[in-house]
């Protein structure tokens, strides 16, 4: 080897060694800085003739791809956990504990308690107001409950509106750093570039569910869980949010603009293509994944469910039950009953058996005044076991028998006389068995000439009518809960609690309608619809008012303490993830040392190296 050679092979060395100290010491200065993944110093040597020397060097980052594209995938499932576990915990504390003084189980009980004690006292004046000011907490905390959801639905808007934008924030920024990075490839500062991208993906990350793939260039390709490609060098699609302000019980999201009353995800791509991307489902973990599930999903079910404890506690005190008198035609047999007085949204029940086999099913007409209300909403579907038809009565007795023969099809006789309704089943076929006709019309007064017990108990505080469950216009259940108050005639009248016959009235220590007022609530079986989907069960439910309080009160602590189970594991998951990327990844100081210590000895040997060629060159020099 001449002396040239040893002198190149040195000089090389000693570059060699000096790029590494300097990426020692940026390691070393970078130890706790966020994001910073390790580097280290790769060379690559000349075997040109018979010597060897080091040509060049590359900076590398330390970092395990694949457990990379496991934590991002990990922070997007942490990021739709913690949204949802978050907003279900605020929703509990709304809710309180149940047996609290403020849970709303136990503000209903104390009506109900009040009823009780008036059944035992009716005439006494002061258990009355007991009566109406436990009314009057149990709607108002009705009403504050459903503030509390929309407040809760308004919150999962506005932080959609902050996701979307923020995408298209990090999108932009990732256009920027993946260019530099594209533009050079072999230089050593692209470290630092690689590490600014890894940055805006792990943020994008919490928002969506990303994936990505990188290219011989360096550059960059997302696509999310569900397919849609977000990125490849520059943003393939553009996002926009329409955030709609100040939602109510009535605003949903719907794949019809006329009919959608929040915000959609609107995705343009670079043709001009435009598509809704919560129609097609683009989202499906993230933080953005989660507010749209909480928005349109999870609160407007817990919306749905306070709705229907005030229209059932209403329907209960104020709808009256007509059974069906027996009627026979030839081998059929069945019921009639009298369809006068039902209201809009008053119902009409067929009970029947299935034979063979002594199924119990159930057809439940649902009076609407015009067409113009068919089909009913989605809320008002029930199940196999109880069909919800919505029956126009516009058209008199005759169309509407003529609708209910249509809905009901065969193995049922359906016929009217004026307003008589009289169903039979097919006789001797055998293949149905009819065991019940019931009307449930709604008493709209609180005391009449003969009047009934019942009475409009609560009402509809807004247009200050008595519930009837109409679908005229939309549903009437739908956002009841805000709305639902205390009939003011009671309040101006409190003996009205006892008294109901105005022909012939009932005394005052009468104790027949705060018993009826009792059993409706705590004894009597109410028909509740599957759009509850209390305990995850979809069909529809037969139980007490005071049940299903308790129920919906109970399921949603449940709820809660499932959301924040899956939260902590989820949190678990993306923790043991982070420590496995950060056995490579993250630096550590005790290593860089001992590295720092072999590159100070390197570059000691090639200092050497070079010192003693010189001082062989200048003795040939003075031969």
């Amino acid at each position: 080897m001449g002396l040239s050679t040893s002198l190149n092979t040195a000089i090389g060395g000693l570059n060699a060694t000096q790029v590494g100290i300097g990426v020692v010491s940026q390691n070393v200065a970078n130890a706790g800085t966020t994001g910073y993944v390790r580097r280290s110093v790769s060379t690559v040597e000349d075997y040109s003739g018979l010597n060897s020397s080091v040509q060049s060097t590359q900076v590398q980052r330390l970092l395990d791809k694949i457990v990379q594209h496991q934590l991002w995938q990990e922070a997007s499932g942490a990021g739709y956990t913690s949204t949802r576990a978050s907003a279900l915990s605020n929703l509990d504390q709304l809710y309180g504990a149940p047996g609290s003084s403020t849970a709303l189980d136990t503000i209903f009980n104390k009506f109900t308690a009040s009823l009780q004690a008036l059944q035992n006292d009716p005439s006494n004046y002061n258990l009355r107001s007991n009566v109406l000011d436990a009314a009057t907490g149990l709607a108002r905390q009705l009403n504050t409950l459903s503030t509390g959801v929309q407040t809760l639905r308004n919150q999962a808007e506005t932080g959609i509106a902050n996701g979307v934008a923020k995408v298209n924030e990090l999108l932009g920024a990732l256009t920027d750093v993946n260019a530099r990075i594209v533009a050079r490839p072999n230089d050593n500062t692209t470290a630092d570039l690689r590490d600014q991208r890894d940055r805006i993906l792990s943020e994008l990350s919490q928002y969506v569910d990303i994936k990505t793939t990188e290219d011989a260039r360096g550059s960059i390709s997302v696509i999310t869980g569900s397919g849609t490609q977000l990125f490849d060098g520059t943003p393939t699609v553009k996002f926009s949010f329409d955030e709609h302000m100040g939602l109510s019980p009535d605003d949903q999201w719907s794949a019809d603009p006329a009919k959608r009353g929040v915000g959609t995800i609107r995705m343009v791509d670079n043709s001009g293509n435009a598509s809704d991307a919560i129609a097609n489902k683009v989202f499906r973990s993230g933080s953005i994944a989660a507010n749209i599930e909480l928005r349109d999903k999870t609160l407007v079910q817990a919306q749905a469910q306070l709705d229907e404890i005030a229209a059932q506690m209403s329907k209960a005190l104020s709808d009256r039950e007509i059974a069906g008198t027996p009627v026979t035609s030839g081998a059929a047999t069945g019921f009639e009953v009298d369809l006068v007085g039902l209201q809009s949204g008053n119902t009409v029940t067929l009970d029947y058996k299935v034979t063979p086999g002594g199924q119990m099913q159930r057809f439940t007409f649902v009076r609407v005044e015009s067409a113009a209300s068919l089909p009913l909403p989605a809320s008002a579907s029930g199940d196999a076991n109880n069909r919800v038809i919505g029956i126009d009565f516009s058209g008199g007795p005759a169309s509407v028998a003529a609708q209910i023969q249509a809905a009901v099809g065969g193995g049922f006789t359906v016929s009217n006389t004026g307003s008589m309704l009289s169903i039979v089943d097919d006789g001797a076929a055998g293949t149905r068995d009819v065991v019940g006709l019931t009307a449930r019309p709604t008493n709209t007064t609180l005391s009449s000439a003969g009047g009934p017990a019942e009475m409009p108990f609560f009402v509809d505080g807004l247009a200050g009518t008595p519930f009837t469950g109409s679908y005229e216009g939309g549903s009437q259940t739908v956002g009841f809960a805000s709305r639902i108050a205390v009939n003011p005639a009671l309040i101006a009248d409190r003996s009205l609690l006892v008294v109901h016959d105005s022909a012939a009235p009932t005394p005052q220590g009468d104790e027949a309608r705060p018993t009826l007022l009792l059993e409706r609530l705590t004894k009597s079986q109410q028909a509740f619809t599957n759009a509850v989907g209390v305990d995850g069960n979809s069909a529809s439910q037969n139980m007490t008012v005071a049940s299903f309080v308790q129920r919906v009160v109970s399921s949603q602590g449940q709820a809660v303490e499932a959301a924040k189970r899956l939260d902590e594991g989820q949190q678990v998951a993306l923790a043991s993830i982070q420590s496995r990327f950060q056995e490579t990844a993250q630096v550590n100081v005790d290593q860089e040392m001992s590295m720092l210590i072999e590159l100070q000895t390197a570059y000691a040997a090639n200092a050497r190296i070079i010192s003693t060629v010189k001082e062989m060159m200048d003795v040939l020099m003075r031969v």
